[in-house]
């Protein structure tokens, strides 16, 4: 007999031996005996129990790990050396592909936690919904103690940010991911801390000043504070009333409209809002309405809102070649207060 047809033959014979076995064993009572070799405690043996089927995962569990290990995932991810990149093209695509996951993630981070303020009865709040609302609002900086009136205000200032927005802004303050403080300390906008150590210090801070450029373990982390940011800060009011109403009408949110509440984010003011705005046009990140509303429909709801100041100090506007470059649009020193 060939060694194969051994083989084979040999394997189907022990298969079949064991499964006979098994077989043998399990045809067996628990409290009967199996031939002479009964005891007295095979008798008092338990009976057999099968165990039951494991519980099934439901969706929303299975979502949330999976949002889990993404979100560890990206808080893991590095940011590239976007100086490797010679051509401006590349180094823009490269800086917006990076990107753009992170920005992705730090939405879905926002509307999962107004999907569980939503599932908050305002009129049966418990004492440990009590204990979460009041951190929420330390950190979005409400100040009234009512649970009630904290999660009104909860929804109202947690909403996503445009992706439009933290790309142009991530590439005006970052000066394409090359500044000092994005490569040493993961910050793509420029924020600000308060304590001596939690940052970099600018070069040219005013004598006496305590301010620092903050650090971030990684550029997510950065993009989160961002977000973060925007939905908290009393700068930033003008922002999150556009937002606000877009939403009632219906209208997209888009970082054109939303660059009009920025006047504080930059000692720029008006400047910076049209340098924003000229990098969501150049870049093209979102589609550009020539007739935009805001410039062309003083009946627009949302219309008054988006006007913005004329700038006091008249500043030449920058060329397309500057807009397309990746030079830095400003000094790369200049930290936004969180």
């Amino acid at each position: 007999m060939p060694l194969q047809a051994f083989i084979r033959v040999f394997t189907i014979t022990t298969t079949l031996v064991l499964f006979a076995c098994s077989q043998d064993k399990e045809s067996v009572a628990p409290n009967e005996t199996a031939g002479h070799e009964a005891t007295s405690q095979t008798a008092k043996r338990k009976p057999y129990k099968i165990s039951p089927p494991p519980k099934p995962i439901s969706t929303a569990n299975a979502v949330a790990k999976l949002n889990r290990v993404i979100t560890n995932t990206l808080r893991d991810t590095k940011l590239p050396d976007f100086n490797q990149y010679t051509d401006v093209k590349q180094k823009k695509h490269a800086f917006f592909a990076f990107l753009r996951p992170l920005v992705v993630q730090t939405n879905k981070q926002i509307l999962r936690l107004r999907d569980e303020l939503s599932h908050i009865d305002p009129t049966r709040i418990t004492k440990q919904q009590k204990a979460y609302l009041k951190k929420l609002a330390r950190t979005y900086k409400i100040k009234t103690s009512e649970p009630e009136e904290q999660l009104a205000l909860l929804l109202r200032k947690i909403q996503v940010i445009p992706e439009a927005l933290v790309l142009a802004q991530a590439a005006n303050e970052s000066a394409w991911g090359t500044s000092r403080f994005a490569v040493k300390g993961n910050n793509l906008f420029g924020q600000w801390c308060f304590k001596a150590g939690c940052g970099l210090v600018p070069s040219g801070r005013p004598s006496g000043a305590n301010y620092e450029v903050r650090l971030f373990k990684t550029p997510q982390d950065s993009v989160s504070a961002y977000a973060r940011n925007l939905n908290s800060h009393g700068g930033y009011l003008d922002l999150r009333k556009i937002r606000a109403c877009l939403l009632d009408a219906n209208d997209p949110i888009t970082g054109r409209a939303l660059a009009s509440g920025l006047l504080h984010y930059s000692s720029r003011g008006v400047a910076y809002i049209n340098e924003i705005k000229q990098l969501i046009r150049v870049n093209k990140l979102e589609v550009w309405d020539k007739n935009w509303w805001g410039e062309q429909n003083p009946g627009h709801a949302c219309y008054s809102l988006v006007q913005v100041p004329e700038p006091i100090i008249e500043t030449l506007p920058m060329t397309e070649s500057q807009l397309a470059s990746d030079a830095p649009l400003i000094t790369q020193d200049t930290p936004k207060a969180e």
